[in-house]
């Protein structure tokens, strides 16, 4: 079994030649792939659509970017990215603070302090990405939901908050449902409750854990750490302190 960890997205809002040659070098050198949007509309768009882990937002030399940067919050995919301002002189550092950023830079931007930022959210992007970490398995579950006892399937991959399973064939499926299933390397059976969150005509579905013993909690925790650990060991990211906002 191979796992890879998705690389690390960052939104890159941004118009000013010079603060996007300092952010794509800076962005480069932590290998965080970045999207640039030059307006707002398509800012926002990008935000309903994608995922990323960082935001950088030009609050000033971009018309309507303080609307982005509040618009992060409400975004499903995307409220819990980490917003970095860039101010110019029209929004002060307590107000960017104020509307979400985590970090607030002053123009004109450097590449040392572009880095600095970048590295001090890095700890906090990977931490929310692993949350997220869907680890690519194949092996046997037991479902029991309704009057359905011990239904056979198969796992396809599982996180920390639930699974995807494939069904031998398409079942109709209710709400809640008991999960029974083993990992690779782990002797102990895990046990977890659930709900379906989506399924198809063809027999895959999604799970949703709603709740999960304290002994299956443990194994799942440390199986996922072990799959992280392999698939990212190149990774070495700096440590951040606290979640203050921090003027760089």
């Amino acid at each position: 079994m191979r796992t890879t960890i998705p690389v690390l997205r960052s939104l890159l809002v941004c118009r000013d030649p010079d603060t996007l040659r300092v952010f794509r070098r800076a962005s480069g050198d932590l290998e965080i792939e970045v999207e640039v949007a030059t307006a707002a509309s398509s800012a926002l768009e990008s935000l309903d659509s994608n995922k990323f882990d960082a935001v950088i937002v030009d609050c000033d030399d971009v018309a309507g970017g303080t609307d982005v940067l509040t618009g992060i919050q409400q975004s499903r995919s995307n409220k819990r990215a980490i917003a970095i301002a860039v101010i110019n002189g029209t929004t002060n550092m307590r107000a960017a603070f104020e509307m979400g950023a985590r970090f607030a830079l002053d123009k004109p931007v450097t590449v040392e302090r572009a880095v600095r930022a970048l590295r001090a959210a890095h700890s906090f992007m990977v931490t929310e990405q692993r949350r997220y970490f869907r680890c690519a398995v194949d092996t046997e579950a037991y479902l029991s939901f309704g009057v359905v006892k011990q239904l056979p399937c198969t796992v396809t991959n599982v996180s920390d908050g639930g699974m995807a399973i494939t069904l031998r064939e398409p079942t109709s499926l209710s709400w809640a449902v008991d999960v029974r299933f083993h990992l690779p390397g782990i002797r102990e059976a895990l046990e977890v409750k659930g709900e379906f969150a989506w399924s198809d005509d063809k027999g895959n579905a999604g799970i949703r854990f709603t709740y999960v013993p304290i002994d299956s909690k443990r194994w799942l925790g440390k199986w996922l750490s072990q799959q992280i650990e392999e698939a990212d060991t190149s990774r070495t990211p700096g440590k951040a302190n606290g979640r203050r906002s921090v003027a760089i």
